[in-house]
């Protein structure tokens, strides 16, 4: 488990050093900006068509195995943007990218699931999510600081040279014996519970992402420039009391959650997320923006490896790679379509920015009494 956390986090540095520079990279090459644009859009659209059979084939073919599989693809990607000089040739790299993301973080988020103990598995995905953000947030970092340095490309070779140290790590490293006959085959009844549950869930995990994305990393520090005039240190500092306060909370959710069970606790996650929500709407001062920001981390800290906690346990444990690759499929989903719906509910409500978070009030609401209803029902079924 540590080995595996320490190979996501890795790889999360590698893949945020590249998301720094990748918009500037693609123009240098000659890319306008609505190419730089769909070159973005297409590598998160190649991740939300690949996660659900990336899932499946991780079941088939075993995690270890389909992760292995995505550092290969990852380090072919990588190294061929550093030798290419033409736009087509970069818009491919980033499509395989998007693939070989899809395939590793999906295998590794239900291998987490399939090595840890049912009664640490909320722990096991809190330290998940540490790792993925640690690693997210120094990367960016990094990679300003080596293209400084060495030039746009080095951020792909240092991302290939990240993979390529996977491949090793996941030939050699310790790994239980994983024989698929041996798996516990899903019963009727299992799938049907899992039926049930999906809608809810997929809508929640959806909800999650949208309200992440659309309040906390578009529409804050809009408001924090248009309303109030911060710059841009102030807000970054704002966002950065956000991450600090997720990653707090992340440390009390095993207890949090045994003491009041998944499902109550998702609850909570998604109140504190909508109080967040209506403090950036109405708050009138600057302090409401921090405030904002701390119940966001709150929320997202504890909601995102709660849920995916209670889908590991509500999976049979063959189908928690396709589990997995729903989550991420909805999350990536919400990536994509989050901000534009957010843009134009701000401009054609006639509420403003306003009318952007009373969009995301109505979806998180929405979401969190769908996977209530489901929930519960799949428990008594």
């Amino acid at each position: 488990m540590v080995v595996l956390l320490l190979l996501v986090f890795t790889k999360q540095i590698g893949n945020g050093m590249v998301w720094s520079v990748l918009a500037v990279y693609g123009h240098s090459l000659g890319a306008s900006a609505a190419m730089v644009g769909l070159m973005i859009s297409a590598f998160g659209g190649a991740r939300l068509v690949v996660n659900m059979p990336a899932g499946y084939l991780s079941e088939k073919l075993g995690r270890r195995r389909m992760m292995s599989i995505g550092c290969v693809f990852l380090a072919i990607a990588s190294f061929a943007i550093v030798l290419t000089s033409d736009v087509p040739a970069f818009f491919i790299c980033l499509l395989v990218m998007g693939i070989a993301s899809s395939v590793l973080i999906t295998s590794a988020l239900a291998a987490v699931a399939d090595l840890g103990r049912p009664d640490r598995r909320i722990q096991d995905m809190s330290y998940y999510q540490g790792a993925n953000m640690i690693g997210a947030s120094m990367g960016p970092a990094l990679g300003g600081i080596a293209a400084g340095l060495w030039g746009y490309s080095s951020t792909f070779l240092v991302n290939g040279f990240i993979a390529l140290f996977g491949i090793v790590a996941f030939a050699t490293m310790p790994w239980p014996k994983e024989e698929r006959s041996d798996r516990p085959q899903s019963t009727p009844g299992q799938l049907r519970a899992l039926a049930r549950a999906g809608l809810g869930v997929g809508l929640m995990s959806f909800a999650i992402f949208y309200v992440r994305t659309s309040s906390n990393w578009i529409l804050m520090p809009i408001i924090a420039q248009t309303r109030f005039g911060l710059d841009m240190t102030s807000i970054g500092l704002i966002l950065t009391g956000g991450a600090l306060s997720n990653l707090s909370i992340l440390a009390f959710n095993a207890r949090l959650a045994k003491r009041y069970g998944h499902i109550r606790m998702i609850s909570v996650a998604s109140a504190v997320t909508l109080v967040g929500c209506g403090t950036l709407a109405f708050g009138d001062h600057p302090i409401f923006l921090v405030l904002s920001s701390i119940l966001f981390g709150i929320g997202g800290g504890i909601g995102n490896p709660t849920l995916t906690a209670y889908v590991a346990d509500v999976a049979p444990a063959n189908q928690r790679g396709p589990a997995m690759g729903l989550l991420r499929t909805m999350q990536d989903l919400a990536l994509l379509v989050g901000p534009f719906i957010t843009g134009v509910l701000s401009e054609h409500l006639g509420l403003g920015y306003q009318g952007g978070l009373l969009g995301c009030l109505a979806v998180l609401a929405i979401a969190t009494l769908s996977f209530n209803w489901a929930a519960r029902r799949a428990a008594g079924g």
